[in-house]
């Protein structure tokens, strides 16, 4: 398995690695990969995640971003995105597994889905055990499909990975917009037991509080730079309700993974596997086959006419001035040959040799 944390600079407390390295599974059934969308260098985060990458984002962020960054640097055959100053209890590794069957050559096909806790307290200094949560109070229990969502990496990869549309830049965005498009791809969504749920504490700064004013809480307004719905991401939820399985933008190296691993059947169909990019034709090959279109059309005109013609001058007569024609044809080629080349005009050549 592999465990994706996402920091933008913003995290107070690294307690959540803590809880992670705390597991009832052996550390090397998993791996801890954070990821900093910015350039901030955590040394908890070296010291205790197998991998740390930093993605150097300039202004306003895109969590989708770094998401595909720790999706493509993961080696487990399940990935789970996560909130990364969460409290886990400490067999919540092992229910993925058990819900993915692992191990298996191939785990269970599935988008899980991770409830999580809300308090209004903040992280307590000296908390050391999963049964003193019962201490604070809890809000009502409800399906936050930001919070964390496990699926296996194969699906992840061969649906486009995360959207990196600019519509996703900023704060409101998450792994429902990859699990949303699953779920219309077919994949059968669950939810975790609430008994292995997430528990989040919460921030110093409130987020969009407007009877606790802050210059981190201001701050946390500008961060909001698309509009929403009830605080989705309006091109998650535009996606989910009609069906589209592949992001809008693509992660470039996501792209030629997903690409390599098609098994076309045959020499001729993989012609046409590869004749676009992923942007497909361009405006001006496009164009160029609509003039195609023209003169096939041309072309089957002609051949009327030249009926009319032939049924008009009488079989004789139309032979005569048929053969007068590829004369001065051929004669026209050699001058344009001698003119632009003679490999430019080949295509050319098939019809003055009849």
């Amino acid at each position: 398995m592999s465990i994706i944390l996402l920091d933008w600079s913003c995290r107070e407390r690294f307690h959540a690695l803590d809880w992670l390295t705390s597991q009832t599974v052996p550390r090397e059934q998993y791996e801890l990969i954070w990821v900093e969308l910015f350039d901030r260098v955590v040394p908890k985060a070296i010291h205790d995640a197998d991998v740390v990458i930093t993605c150097n984002q300039k202004r306003s962020y895109h969590k989708h971003k770094g998401y595909n960054a720790g999706l493509l640097e993961s080696r487990g055959q399940v990935i789970t995105v996560c909130d990364s100053d969460a409290v886990f209890p400490p067999n919540f590794i092992g229910s993925i597994i058990k819900n993915f069957r692992l191990p298996r050559d191939e785990p269970e096909q599935l988008v899980l889905m991770h409830y999580e806790w809300r308090t209004d307290a903040e992280y307590p200094e000296h908390l050391a055990s999963i049964h003193e949560l019962s201490a604070f109070v809890w809000k009502e229990l409800w399906p936050n499909v930001g919070a964390c969502m496990s699926v296996r990496k194969i699906d992840a990869m061969r649906f486009g990975g995360f959207d990196e549309h600019s519509s996703y830049r900023g704060f409101i965005c998450g792994p429902y917009d990859l699990a949303w498009r699953l779920v219309n791809a077919g994949l059968r969504e669950i939810w975790h037991e609430p008994g292995v749920a997430l528990w989040h504490f919460a921030h110093p700064a409130p987020y969009f509080h407007p009877r606790q004013f802050s210059l981190s809480n201001l701050r946390r307004w500008f961060e909001v730079t698309y509009p929403h719905c009830e605080y989705h991401a309006l091109t998650a939820v535009e996606g989910f309700s009609t069906g589209r399985v592949l992001p809008l933008e693509e992660n470039p190296e996501v792209y030629r993974l997903r690409m390599s691993g098609r098994r076309i059947g045959t020499a001729f169909e993989e012609k046409y596997a590869t004749k676009t990019g992923p942007a497909g034709f361009s405006k001006l090959q496009r164009l160029g086959l609509r003039f195609a279109l023209i003169r096939e059309g041309l072309m089957r005109c002609s051949g009327f006419l030249i009926w009319i013609v032939e049924k008009s001058l009488g079989k004789e007569r139309f032979e005569a001035l048929y053969r007068l024609f590829l004369r001065c044809a051929k004669f026209l080629l050699k001058i344009l040959e001698k003119t632009l080349g003679r490999s430019r005009l080949q295509f050319l050549r098939k019809y003055a040799n009849r």
